[in-house]
């Protein structure tokens, strides 16, 4: 079968994230059980017009901003000399509008997290409000669509606000193989966060945070590792280091493509999210041993299980967000039993193998 999957970036693209993964987890299952996989995102800088990762055909075309208005004109093309048995039209923010121009193909929503709160802190009013309305109009395209979300938090989500009657979840897993133990010998008195630096990641709570933290632990630092998509707020961040005198304690790393070093010498991973599809970075860090502190909030309460893998705090509360931190440094053998239960969850969890079985038994109605 021809499975073709619409979404907004590929996970080549300089802003690829979380959501990226999952789908290439997918389509290079597929491939590997003798389908042929298309993979439509947007184009970025130098970026090559088709490109085959993984046996997948990846297509590149139109920018980010444009490919929701441009795509079907690309899948009228495309399709006229190359028919599609399936169509995943995937939403890491913003699906592809497929239900308007895709007819006589089953199509399946694949939703990691509603965007809305990301637009209201990217553009603020009335943009977010006009932003709001769209995107409850783009939803209802797809609430009679065989859904598949990675949490229960946006199932319900989905449900409740948008009245979606079709949702299954499979959650993700992660493709680090878990270490064998935790060399405690090789710990430093590091805190790490790591992701897209963007507004809804709130990298400026896990700063605060570590801030308050430092007072009690000076011998701490923090390193920050990840793309800053929003260099305003980037500017925002490292003024913010500046203010709270941590310039030789907090760290901007960047891009790391070897992220090992740092997850397996660090003591605890901050997820300070306004929200996450599912929060794939708990699963990796879980996979070095390596506990995640974090809010309360939809996709984090999925992939946290709170005491077991990390710690939830109340929503947006620096205050209990450090005080839960600093409960666990002061007292190392607690710390410690929480990474190794961290390490035997993760080792635990079922991979991607086994959420690939799930997926395919929803698109091919098994």
């Amino acid at each position: 079968m021809h499975i073709l999957f619409l979404t907004w970036k590929d996970t080549r693209h300089p802003r690829a994230g979380g959501a990226e993964r999952v789908v290439l987890e997918y389509a290079r299952r597929l491939v590997q059980d003798g389908h042929t996989v298309s993979w439509l995102g947007s184009g970025f800088q130098n970026a090559l017009p088709y490109e085959e990762i993984e046996g997948i055909h990846v297509y590149r075309k139109y920018h980010i901003y444009t490919i929701y208005f441009l795509a079907w004109i690309w899948y009228r093309r495309f399709t006229r000399e190359n028919p599609v048995d399936i169509i995943i039209d995937e939403a890491g923010g913003v699906p592809l509008l497929s239900p308007l121009y895709v007819k006589n193909v089953p199509i399946f929503f694949l939703i990691h997290h509603i965007w809305e709160k990301e637009s209201h802190d990217e553009f603020g009013w009335p943009i977010w409000w006009i932003a709001k309305k769209v995107i409850f109009f783009i939803f209802s395209l797809y609430k009679n669509f065989p859904t598949i979300t990675v949490s229960d938090s946006t199932k319900k989500e989905l449900e409740a606000r948008f009245h979606f009657t079709n949702v299954s979840v499979v959650e993700n897993a992660t493709q680090i193989s878990p270490i064998e133990a935790i060399d405690w010998n090789a710990k430093k008195k590091e805190i790490v966060f790591y992701g897209r630096l963007t507004r809804i990641k709130r990298v400026d709570h896990a700063i605060r945070v570590f801030s308050i933290f430092h007072t009690q632990f000076p011998e701490y630092s923090m390193n920050i590792i990840g793309n800053p998509q929003d260099m305003a707020y980037m500017t925002e961040l490292q003024e913010l280091v500046q203010t709270l005198w941590l310039q030789e304690n907090v760290h901007f790393l960047g891009y790391c493509p070897d992220l090992v070093p740092y997850l397996t010498r660090a003591e605890a991973l901050l997820v300070t999210s306004m929200k996450e599809g599912y929060g794939l970075v708990v699963l990796e860090g879980n996979a070095y041993g390596l506990p995640a502190f974090a809010y309360d909030v939809e996709g984090l309460r999925d992939s946290i299980r709170d005491g077991k893998n990390g710690i939830l705090a109340p929503e947006g509360d620096v205050d209990a967000l450090w005080e839960k931190l600093i409960e666990y440094v002061w007292n190392p053998e607690r710390l410690m039993h929480l990474s190794e239960s961290s390490l035997t969850f993760i080792k635990d969890f079922w991979g991607w193998d086994t959420r690939y079985q799930e997926f395919k038994n929803i698109i091919f109605k098994k």
